[in-house]
């Protein structure tokens, strides 16, 4: 039954997307996107799951400056999540306010859990659609060589990040507060070092609503963050600015609303100052005061030259109440141009990112352009990076050019080879994909995976915008 009322909102959706689109004096402008993926590699094929099998209706409305959106997700689950977005000036305040439900997850906070025993220098989880991450704990972690730097990323897209914790060494620690709209929770290594092993417990709300206010004067920025969710809740001021030579300095308060740690409800403070000294052009010192009092003192330099070629030096020295941590990161930069990439890493001795020991490539991408045909070639060899899953090299060609009922055609191959002798030339998979445009406002688009098994998936998708 479940399915049966997933195809008929789907049908809705694709007659109103029609309608919306053939509208000439619709006040609104918006789009409607849905997409059917099945998986063949069973017995018999099956409908995936909501992050590639949904429907979504994108609404906006503006006037006098102000911007209204309403973004509904329909998945095989039922109505995943629905968006409320607004942004506008009143006077000198620029406000910004998001509302997002997640009726799926029900009224209490939801926990995903999984794990990764892969090697790699990121381990990346996600939870198939964009919910509001109250949390993270890493409840487990293996690190090579024990005792390196690793940080958390939480994105939209898998690739860049809208919010990064602090640095943080083995072993496992207590939930690490979030607080952002995100799909894709990232563990990531510093330079040099990699993951064998991670485990995570994500906590996520099923209603969120985060307000931003902000205003500019003279220079200085005044800013103020209020969060309201199922399991996080929070109040944030700050200003940011800068001193002499352009030198950054801010300043930010937090405080914890539900339920309150501390009194006036107050969580944290971290304010950052630039300095400039001798040949250090810039270095900031970044105060951070919890419920608790004083938590750390640190002093970080960016980028430092040191006199190696292509290599700058990341330094970071903290004080908190008993210890003093000094941490060096070395950076390796090569240059690249548009036809040729070279990926590089440093090699480390026994005392870490102290002896830099030597250097290994470990990476190399390949591309060119020709009267509307692209080529490229990605081949990572040091069994820590990966194109796709544990694919390890993948090439692509492209073709773009016009559709025969107006706008483009977009013809794509991707095959990957593994690591695992098992196929001719060790192939793992070919990926299909052909999208083309009927007129300017709707494109229809249709894809295949084909592995060593033979057909693994199957997708078909439509979009409109008015």
């Amino acid at each position: 039954m479940r399915k049966v009322s997933g195809i008929i909102v789907v049908v809705l959706m694709m007659i109103l997307g029609a309608y919306g689109a053939c509208s000439a004096v619709s006040p609104f402008s918006g789009s409607v996107e849905t997409a059917l993926a099945l998986d063949f590699s069973g017995a018999s094929f099956a409908i995936q799951s909501d992050s590639d099998t949904y429907c979504k209706l994108l609404l906006r409305y503006t006037t006098g400056g102000w911007n209204f959106k309403s973004q509904s997700t329909f998945g095989v689950s039922g109505f995943i999540t629905q968006e409320f977005d607004t942004s506008g000036t009143l006077g000198l305040i620029v406000l910004n306010s998001q509302l997002l439900f997640s009726p799926i997850l029900g009224s209490p906070p939801a926990t995903f859990t999984d794990n990764k025993t892969t090697s790699g220098t990121e381990h990346k989880y996600d939870l198939g659609v964009p919910y509001f991450v109250d949390s993270v704990t890493v409840t487990s972690l293996t690190i090579v060589p024990s005792g390196s730097i690793w940080r958390i990323t939480a994105s939209l897209d898998g690739t860049t990040p809208i919010w990064t914790s602090q640095a943080f060494t083995p072993p496992a620690i207590a939930p690490i507060p979030v607080g952002v709209v995100a799909r894709y929770i990232t563990i990531v290594a510093q330079s040099g070092a990699s993951l064998t092993q991670s485990a995570v417990t994500m906590s996520v709300s099923s209603q969120s609503w985060v307000t931003t206010a902000r205003t500019v004067s003279d220079g200085v920025t005044l800013f103020g963050t209020f969060t309201l969710a199922t399991g996080f809740s929070s109040l944030a001021l700050g200003v940011m600015g800068s001193h002499a030579d352009n030198l950054p300095v801010s300043g930010t308060v937090y405080f914890n609303l539900l339920p309150p740690d501390c009194s006036f409800c107050f969580d944290r403070f971290e304010g950052s100052f630039g300095l400039s000294f001798g040949c250090i052009k810039r270095a900031t010192a970044t105060l951070r005061i919890d419920c608790a009092g004083f938590d750390e003192l640190t002093f970080a330099v960016i980028g430092l030259d040191f006199g190696l070629p292509d290599i700058t030096l990341d330094v970071t020295v903290s004080f908190s109440l008993t210890t003093k941590t000094v941490t060096l990161s070395p950076l390796l930069t090569l240059p690249s141009n548009t036809c040729l990439t070279v990926y590089a890493s440093l090699g480390y001795g026994p005392d870490g990112a102290w002896e830099i020991s030597g250097l290994s490539i470990y990476g190399l991408r390949f591309m060119y352009s020709w009267d509307g045909v692209s080529f490229e070639s990605l081949s990572y060899v040091d069994g820590l990076h990966y194109v796709k899953d544990t694919y390890w090299e993948k090439f692509t060609i492209k073709s773009t050019g016009d559709s025969c009922c107006g706008g483009k055609l977009t013809f794509e191959v991707s095959t990957y080879f593994q690591d695992l002798h098992t196929t001719l030339f060790d192939w793992g998979e070919t990926e299909v994909d052909l999208s083309f445009d009927v007129g300017n406002n709707m494109t229809l688009s249709t894809g295949l995976v084909v592995n060593a098994t033979g057909l693994s998936e199957g997708t078909i998708g439509w979009s409109s915008t008015w």
